[in-house]
Parts: C-alpha cells; sequence; structure tokens
C-alpha cells in the first residue's frame, strides 16, 4: 500500500526465512518501479529501534507475532508515528488490479 500512493518501503523480512521478502523486492524491480523504492534488508533489532525513532520515518506497518508487535507499536507510537501493527499474523496484504472476467462474476 505504502508504494501505491508513492512511499518508499523499507521491508525488514523475518529472520527465519527472509526468501519471501527479496523475492518481492525482485518482482517490484522487474515491474519497472524508481531505484531504491522498495528496499529490503536484513537487521538486527537495534536498526530497527533506529527506524523507530527515526524523525523522516512517519509510518510504520508491522506483520509478525504479537509480543513483537506490542513492543513496535509502543515504541513507535511513542516517537508520535502512525502504526499499523498486526499481532498474531503471518500474511501481508497484496493489491493487484482484478481482471474483468473476475469483476463480472462478483456483481
Amino acid at each position: 500500500m505504502a508504494l501505491a500512493c508513492g512511499n518508499t518501503f523499507v521491508l525488514k523480512p523475518s529472520e527465519r526465512d527472509p526468501s519471501p521478502g527479496f523475492s518481492h523486492r525482485r518482482i517490484v524491480d522487474r515491474a519497472g518501479t524508481p531505484a531504491r523504492c522498495l528496499q529490503c534488508r536484513q537487521w538486527r533489532q537495534e536498526a530497527v529501534d533506529a527506524l523507530l525513532h527515526h524523525p523522516d520515518v512517519a509510518a510504520v506497518s508491522f506483520v509478525g507475532s504479537t509480543a513483537i508487535a506490542q513492543y513496535i507499536y509502543a515504541t513507535a507510537a511513542q516517537s508520535g508515528k502512525r502504526v499499523q501493527a498486526l499481532g498474531g499474523a503471518k500474511n501481508h496484504m497484496v493489491i493487484m488490479r482484478t481482471p474483468i472476467s473476475t469483476r463480472r462474476r462478483m456483481r
């Protein structure tokens, strides 16, 4: 959603399996988006905390465990950022144009 709204997006994939995050970045690159529009980084907590406190970061979205979601929410909100923290979740949202044939069936 951030990219669709014209924002830069920094993705920090799971340490357990970072491959889906890096695959998404390759797909976005192939789609022709501007360079560095989507950045995918493997960081430790210190770097994540730096993003949560950085004045140029306006909003944070997190999908993952409840404990980390609570931490992300409290830390980012304390810095005055908009926060979406989906604790207990493991899936993210993909926005795609619906084919015309599907739209007719949906009515």
